[in-house]
């Protein structure tokens, strides 16, 4: 008895300091989308061509970078300081797919899937 009036008043305090606010932001994931956004972001050549073709817009890359899954056994998140290897990470979801390249100074976005039947438009951004 005294631990469900324990919880029950915890969980109201809780409620009360905390209220509507998230306390997700400390979850990998949160932590990893602020990392690839942070720097800022730029598209390599094949993305930058979808965009110029109406393919894709930045819209379509925050809501991927946003509501994605990484895919992180899809991903190379360690490098071994002296290698010349790329950190990047991929991010899915059901309409799109694209690796964000992790440098010091900006996030490229590179190999973006586009959903099977997409218009290009007369563009080859292959």
């Amino acid at each position: 008895m005294r631990y469900m009036i324990g919880l029950g008043l915890g969980t109201l305090l809780a409620f009360f300091f905390f209220g509507n606010r998230s306390c997700m932001s400390w979850l990998p994931d949160a932590k990893v989308r602020e990392f690839l956004i942070q720097p800022g972001l730029v598209g390599d050549d094949q993305t930058r061509c979808l965009i110029r073709c109406g393919a894709l817009d930045m819209n379509d890359i925050m809501a991927l970078l946003d509501q994605g899954k990484i895919k992180y056994g899809e991903s190379v998140v360690r490098v071994e300081e002296g290698t010349r290897g790329e950190k990047f990470y991929r991010i899915e979801d059901a309409k799109l797919s694209a690796d964000f390249i992790v440098t010091d100074s900006v996030t490229t976005i590179r190999a973006v899937d586009l959903p099977a039947g997409t218009d290009l438009y007369g563009c080859d951004c292959n």
